[in-house]
């Protein structure tokens, strides 16, 4: 349904590039999180599918259909694209109702389209109220309802959450993914929280510095990354490198880089049946304790500091700590 190729920005003129041959494929109904650092090219890719921004090369298709190229550019308003973003950009002095006729006023039938889109947001019954009458949660709704209304071929949501507290974020993004679902609409979803990707996304793009690393099921990006880059938005990882090597007594291919995720190191207070391949001491600096279980930061002989999670209750100020071949993440050198 969306088809994007080589498409590449400069801002200055070839010197530096803030998306650099970017090429990928999104099916119809599908939602697709992009994900990645400030300044890896999330917003840029936004810009230029929206229609803000004109490709130095490449091109854009929609339903099959060229939108920007070198050659074509169609105008933002023609390219059937809705946009949600993280300030909702909701008009002060209209009413919610009149927030959204405003993008349907050419339509026969805007006003029972306008009352439908409420209705499918949840706030009927609140037509007459303006945005500042309403909760950030409720705003964000009506931005929905306004960017559902032409019925758009691909709905673009632009770091929609980041303004809220974690647990209204949580909720409200799960509310607004199951009205997006009734529509049946294909997302692309940008946000910066890998949690918020996780749990919406059909598959995930990782952006690094402007180029495409992974795209990826949700699942295959925490088991099979393809860099340290991915690994650590996807859980806290611990680069392996030659002082951690030779602390663990750990010998691992010279061509690759390799890595352990926090989670897969186990915490023992002594030696004696600690099942695991890769074993060494380390000084305990500091306990936190969160809960259920016990967050320790660790310095090993070599002066590495190590931070692991453990449900062990007996820590003292030196423990045993290992892990097991088959939890190391490898990739190509060049991969890092």
């Amino acid at each position: 349904m969306l088809t994007i190729d080589a498409l590449s920005k400069s801002f200055d003129k070839g010197k530096n590039y803030a998306l650099d041959n970017v090429t990928f494929n999104l099916k119809a109904g599908d939602v697709c999180a992009i994900v990645g650092e400030s300044g890896s090219g999330k917003t840029t890719l936004v810009r230029l599918i929206a229609g803000l921004e004109r490709p130095d090369n490449g091109s854009i298709l929609l339903d099959d259909k060229v939108i920007a190229s070198v050659n074509k550019f169609v105008q933002p308003e023609k390219r059937k694209i809705g946009l949600v973003f993280q300030e909702y950009a909701l008009f002060p002095h209209l009413t919610i109702f009149d927030n959204i006729l405003y993008g349907i006023s050419k339509l026969k039938n805007k006003k029972v389209r306008a009352q439908d889109m409420l209705d499918l947001v949840g706030l009927s019954g609140m037509e007459k109220r303006y945005p500042h009458q309403l909760s950030g949660g409720q705003q964000q709704r009506v931005a929905l309802a306004r960017a559902l209304a032409p019925e758009p071929s691909l709905l673009i949501l632009d770091e929609p959450f980041s303004n809220l507290d974690a647990m209204l974020r949580t909720q409200l993004r799960n509310e607004v993914f199951e009205i997006i679902k009734k529509t049946e609409v294909t997302v692309l979803f940008v946000t910066h929280d890998t949690q918020d990707a996780l749990s919406v996304a059909d598959e995930i793009l990782i952006l690094q510095k402007g180029k495409v690393v992974q795209k990826d099921a949700a699942a295959n990006l925490y088991v099979k990354p393809n860099n340290l880059y991915v690994a650590s938005l996807f859980g806290s990882t611990i680069h392996i490198n030659k002082n951690i090597q030779n602390a663990f007594q750990c010998p691992l291919k010279e061509t690759c880089c390799h890595a352990i995720r926090n989670e897969k190191i186990k915490v023992n207070p002594s030696s004696n049946n600690f099942d695991c391949e890769y074993i060494t001491t380390a000084e305990v600096i500091k306990k936190i304790e969160l809960g259920d279980s016990v967050q320790l930061l660790l310095k090993l002989e070599s002066g590495e500091q190590l931070t692991v999670m453990t449900q062990a209750t007996n820590i003292e100020d030196v423990i045993h700590i290992g892990f097991n071949s088959k939890d190391i993440l490898e990739f190509n050198e060049d991969a890092v």
